[in-house]
């Protein structure tokens, strides 16, 4: 009786938090990973680098997103030629980030999937 309990509580956890892990997807869009190169026009900061679809992007270094809850200042700008690893969001390729999207969402989605595994394997148990 008690593991029947436990089986389906730590099943139905698991899928609600791999419900709440791909809601946090859908709503922060898909985003790819790319190679940029810092470069400076008129005295300022820029990258450049190209989408999923071949087109070159500029952005001015400081318009990065950071973590909405990270009160830091943004990184300071690396110097023109270098090469820079960043996220870019697929529908809006100037929106850019140095930090990989999704962080939180991965580990949620883990122990969703761990629970919701235990959850049904000891449910085949025998009682």
């Amino acid at each position: 009786m008690l593991i029947e309990i436990v089986s389906s509580t730590l099943t139905v956890l698991g899928l609600v938090l791999l419900s709440a892990a791909l809601v946090m997807r859908l709503v922060d869009g898909s985003w790819s990973r790319t190679q940029a190169i810092t470069f400076e026009h008129e005295g300022h900061p820029y990258l450049r680098w190209h989408d999923h679809r071949f087109r070159i992007v500029e952005a001015l270094w400081s318009s990065g997103s950071r973590r909405r809850r990270d009160r830091t200042p943004a990184p300071p700008p690396l110097p023109p030629g270098k090469d820079v690893i960043i996220f870019y969001q697929a529908r809006h390729p100037a929106h850019w980030s140095l930090e990989e999207p999704h962080r939180g969402s991965r580990r949620i989605a883990i122990t969703g999937l761990v629970c919701a595994v235990v959850g049904t394997v000891l449910g085949f148990l025998p009682g």
